[in-house]
């Protein structure tokens, strides 16, 4: 067999068998709800792995929504500038170098407010994180745990610091505290200006599914500390 063109390097499905790409979305959703993502009437009634491989194989519409549905949901290789902060964090705490990269992210959803928050971040003043339940349920997303690691971005993918969550909880939207707006960090960091600016959100992020936020809806409420800045690798040089 001859070397991969630069085509099919491109390619983030080239070398990925039908098979892996299957039995990973079964896992993550299930067959019903892999069904109704896709519209896909076979994934309904009784399938199986092995029926529907052959179905996928003879029927390219179907097969282009299986694979769309796969990239959509692996994770992105991390920037450059991510990979940087993580190994020079590991270099200067030798005592998390059993751990892996996990995930990076910048918060918010625009442009402006994901500098400040990254800057936030990145100072130790913000230092915490919530987000809807709906959107964890929705996305198939692990829920955080006590001790996960993550890096922070800005909003064009370059890496600010990185936390580690200290506390998680699950709270209603209308029982949010002054207390824990202040120690997220934002704006004023008052009560109203966590429900403003929080419920504007919401809306936006579910409004695409004709959802709505309501006031007892369930908050993911992170806590974290910054352990690592992008200040910490000057001092390397």
């Amino acid at each position: 067999m001859g070397e991969a063109t630069q085509e099919q390097l491109n390619n983030p499905l080239h070398g990925v068998k039908l098979l892996d790409i299957l039995e990973y979305l079964v896992e993550k959703f299930g067959w019903e709800e892999m069904g109704q993502i896709t519209g896909i009437k076979a994934f309904q009634y009784r399938p199986t792995v092995k029926s529907s491989l052959r179905f996928l194989r003879k029927t390219d519409w179907a097969r282009t929504k299986v694979e769309e549905l796969y990239l959509d949901t692996i994770p992105a290789p991390a920037p450059k500038s991510v990979v940087e902060l993580w190994e020079a964090f590991i270099r200067q705490n030798p005592e998390y170098k059993d751990k892996e990269l996990g995930e990076w992210f910048n918060f918010c959803d625009n442009e402006k407010e994901a500098k400040v928050c990254a800057q936030l971040t990145k100072d130790g003043i913000k230092q915490a994180s919530s987000t809807s339940l709906w959107w964890f349920k929705k996305n198939h997303a692990d829920l955080p745990e006590v001790g996960n690691i993550y890096v922070v971005t800005d909003w064009y993918k370059i890496a600010k610091a990185i936390v580690e969550v200290v506390k998680v909880e699950q709270v209603p939207f209308n029982k949010i505290t002054e207390e824990y707006a202040d120690i997220e960090g934002e704006g004023d960091k008052s009560l109203k200006y966590w429900k403003d600016t929080h419920w504007a959100y919401y809306t936006r992020e579910m409004e695409e599914f004709d959802e709505k936020p309501t006031e007892d809806m369930l908050i993911v409420c992170e806590q974290f500390k910054t352990i690592f800045t992008v200040d910490n690798i000057l001092k390397e040089e």
